[in-house]
């Protein structure tokens, strides 16, 4: 059996050569596992809604956002790629990415 090579605390571990790999297999990662919590909540949401006798899934598909509610997913939107950006952040490569828009580091933290 083959040992992860111990790194001191705090230092992240490496798994592939090329630089950045691991940082875009982590946003990935985040991105696949909020996917995942999203669709089963809707799943669910839809199926409670429609033990009820309302049929959300229909509901859903017609309705047509107004302006105010389009720049609100707009902004949440951005917010959600500035957040997935920041994993890149001071990765080998992709430090202009950061450099060129500050707010990714801001989305990060909050």
């Amino acid at each position: 059996m083959r040992k992860i090579p111990r790194k001191r605390r705090g230092q992240r571990h490496q798994f592939f050569a090329a630089d950045g790999v691991d940082e875009i297999l982590s946003c990935v990662l985040r991105l696949t596992a909020e996917i995942s919590a999203v669709k089963e909540r809707l799943y669910l949401a839809e199926r409670v809604l429609e033990a009820q006798g309302l049929h959300l899934t229909a509901a859903i598909e017609a309705y047509e956002p107004n302006e105010a509610q389009s720049e609100e997913l707009a902004a949440g939107r951005e917010r959600l790629i500035q957040t997935v950006l920041a994993q890149l952040e001071g990765a080998s490569g992709t430090q202009s990415i950061a450099n060129d828009n500050p707010s990714i580091v801001d989305a990060a933290d909050s």
